[in-house]
């Protein structure tokens, strides 16, 4: 069994297909093309290392939001942190760009909390081991009573994805971003 502490204040893992929910992907458009931006390793380090710094960039503007918008940041702004994937076949081009943090930021983000839950209710392991679960009256009551949402997130994200177009534009006419697993969805 897994401590409380273990639970909520770990930045939130990969979910069960391994892929973190908020990413966005680099995908290109044919294996020919990737094959021959590999050939090129100084051209596509100096790319890994211009979407690394715009990664680093974004994640100082997170976690200044977060320290700015949500009162009791006791863990939130800490647990920001860049993540990335490789395309490993040809070389080791970045193909996704995430950003972890604790699961307090999705509830903050939306609204929700105890009594207030969402569409669909979730389980967990409590401090003793126990098996818990949302209860039924508090579907569909978030954004609702006391709990606002506080959008942390979404504001940083929209502003600074033009400039991570423009970088991957520059790199290569071929790839194009798939953002639509970045955004904290409504």
């Amino acid at each position: 069994m897994k401590k409380l502490s273990e639970q909520t204040r770990r930045p939130r893992n990969s979910g069960s297909n391994g892929i973190l929910p908020l990413q966005l992907e680099i995908e290109s458009v044919s294996e020919v093309a990737k094959y021959q931006r590999s050939l090129d390793s100084e051209r596509m380090n100096q790319f890994n290392q211009d979407v690394k710094t715009w990664a680093k960039k974004v994640n100082k503007l997170l976690r200044a939001s977060a320290q700015s918008k949500v009162e009791r940041d006791f863990f939130l702004s800490k647990s920001i942190k860049p993540t990335f994937g490789y395309d490993k076949q040809y070389a080791k081009e970045i193909k996704r760009v995430g950003f972890s943090f604790q699961r307090e930021g999705i509830y903050i983000h939306k609204g929700a909390g105890k009594g207030q839950g969402g569409y669909k209710g979730s389980k967990w392991t409590d401090s003793y081991g126990q098996l818990k679960e949302t209860n039924p009256e508090s579907f569909l009551k978030m954004g609702t009573g006391n709990r606002k949402p506080i959008e942390w997130f979404n504001p940083v994200i929209e502003s600074q994805i033009e400039s991570l177009a423009d970088i991957v534009a520059e790199y290569s006419g071929d790839l194009q971003i798939n953002a639509t697993r970045i955004i904290i969805p409504d």
